[in-house]
């Protein structure tokens, strides 16, 4: 799941930016282009579209090793996604994964640097005062293409953004990433090929804005909490939950 994770990343910090930039240099450039999308994606709102999420080894480029389909929605800090028969409901105090298959609720925390980030200062350190960053952008009358190389290369090679002009909005990711990120956590270190690298592309489609459904966004028709214990309420209730963070 990490590249959904980019993702986040990627629409957190492009909603929180509001300061400037002068257009001077590709990194300037990206850092202009980023703010303009941060506008489009702020709404009083729910914006809702489509994603499509697939994945190849970078050797073989055109041979799609697997694929997911689903949707995203996000609303100020809240967000809420489906992938096949898992759903993501969250915000920034507390996240909730349903494993819709194995009727499992699962409850954490988002860590606390996630909690503290400056998505303005996160992108101003990561373009304009980190030199092992190259910036690339390719820009017609339709996109505008952000290429990101890193070197040396470690965890990630490169990652791409395609924003479409008309929209605003970005319509395409793509990652090239250490195969290894893409095991869960729990096997991850036992892969030792680090020299192998995976394409991770995420196609984001059909954007559009919703009325704000307060009883959607509400955790509590998800569970209810009775003391310590936690109670997972209909149509759930069959649910097991499980505390990913200690203090809750």
């Amino acid at each position: 799941m990490r590249p959904l994770r980019l993702l986040l990343c990627v629409i957190g910090c492009c909603a929180g930016i509001t300061a400037t930039a002068q257009d001077q240099g590709a990194k300037q450039r990206a850092m202009t282009i980023f703010r303009n999308v941060a506008e489009r994606y702020k709404s009083n709102k729910e914006l809702h579209f489509n994603m499509h999420y697939r994945y190849a080894a970078e050797d073989k480029p055109t041979v799609w090793l697997d694929s997911l389909k689903g949707d995203f929605t996000f609303y100020g800090d809240r967000y809420r996604y489906r992938l096949d028969s898992t759903e993501f409901v969250g915000g920034k105090d507390l996240s909730v994964i349903l494993f819709k298959q194995d009727q499992v609720m699962y409850l954490a925390r988002p860590g606390a640097d996630m909690r503290s980030v400056n998505p303005m200062a996160l992108l101003d350190s990561l373009l304009l005062k980190n030199d092992s960053v190259d910036c690339n952008i390719q820009e017609t009358k339709d996109w505008q293409t952000i290429v990101l190389s890193f070197h040396p290369v470690r965890t990630t090679k490169r990652v791409e953004y395609v924003v479409d002009r008309h929209s605003g909005f970005i319509i395409r990711m793509i990652n090239v990433v250490a195969a290894r990120e893409l095991y869960d956590a729990s096997v991850r270190q036992k892969v030792t090929n680090e020299a192998t690298y995976a394409i991770v592309e995420t196609d984001l489609s059909d954007y559009r804005e919703t009325d704000v459904a307060k009883d959607e966004w509400d955790l509590g028709r998800l569970f209810k909490k009775d003391g310590k214990e936690y109670i997972p309420q209909p149509p759930y209730q069959s649910y097991k939950i499980f505390l990913g963070s200690p203090d809750l």
